[in-house]
Formats: C-alpha cells, structure tokens, sequence
C-alpha cells in the first residue's frame, strides 16, 4: 500500500470507465437510462449517482476513448 494513501471499495477497472463512457458519449445516455443499462450489462446494481461519478473519473483520467460500432 503507498504511504499516505488509503483506498476504499474495490478498484475500478477499465471496463468500468470503458462502459459508462459508452453509454455517456456515444449511446447518448442520460445518468438514469446509464444506470439502467450498466445493470443489464454487468448484472450489477449502481445507482445513477454511482454512474455520473463514474464517467466523471474516467472524463478526468483521460486518455480513455470509448469505441464506436462502426
């Protein structure tokens, strides 16, 4: 563990930022159908603030780019 750093709940993955990134910036998702749809893919309960602070974190890790379907 680094010295001074705590860390609290389970480590986010990638898929994680991948998902809601999609949803967000290409499906074009407001944060409760985002919710919706995380739950369906993942079979994980989040709820919608849990969502928004998700994609907030992955916005501001960067770097990160959902992929299109094209």
């Amino acid at each position: 563990m680094d010295k001074g750093k705590i860390s609290v709940g389970r480590p986010r993955l990638l898929v994680d930022f991948a998902i809601v990134l999609r949803l967000r910036d290409v499906e074009y998702m407001g944060w409760s159908r985002m919710a919706d749809a995380y739950r369906k893919i993942t079979g994980q309960y989040i709820s919608r603030d849990t969502v928004k602070r998700r994609y907030l974190e992955a916005k501001a890790r960067g770097g990160i780019r959902a992929i299109s379907r094209d």
